[in-house]
């Protein structure tokens, strides 16, 4: 599954499409858990069976990605939220757009992007790189 980011319905127009996404974390991919054995095999000095690690609570949570892709049709309040393998924004940085009158600026706030596009109602297409946990 990919990370998706969709806007909040209703009027808003922008479109994100996803062109590629990079993990970023550091340790084991998400789908080793090794190291979630501890010491299985009995040989660390001191081991206590039982005291072995685990996640069983639900907490655990796969580690940030780096999302790039393209933004279109966006207009000022329009705003994006992570679905799929993501569940909130953390940071976006925002390319160039092919309007020499177009500025196009996001905030960030409780996970969530909003758009402000400065110098025509809408901006057409802009790159746009994210962080996504």
């Amino acid at each position: 599954m990919a990370v998706t980011l969709t806007n909040g319905g209703g009027s808003e127009t922008v479109v994100f499409t996803n062109t590629f996404e990079l993990d970023l974390y550091a340790g084991t991919p998400g789908t080793d858990t090794n190291w979630l054995d501890g010491n299985a095999g009995g040989s660390y000095p001191g081991s206590l069976t039982g005291f072995l690690a685990s996640n069983s609570d639900g907490n655990a949570v796969a580690g940030a990605k780096l999302v790039c892709g393209t933004l279109a049709t966006i207009t000022t309040a329009d705003t994006l939220s992570a679905g799929g393998d993501g569940s909130q924004v953390l940071a976006v940085i925002i390319g160039d757009t092919p309007d020499a009158a177009d500025a196009v600026t996001p905030t960030v706030a409780n996970g969530v992007v909003t758009f402000t596009v400065v110098g025509g109602p809408t901006a057409t297409t802009t790159t746009m790189l994210a962080i996504v946990a």
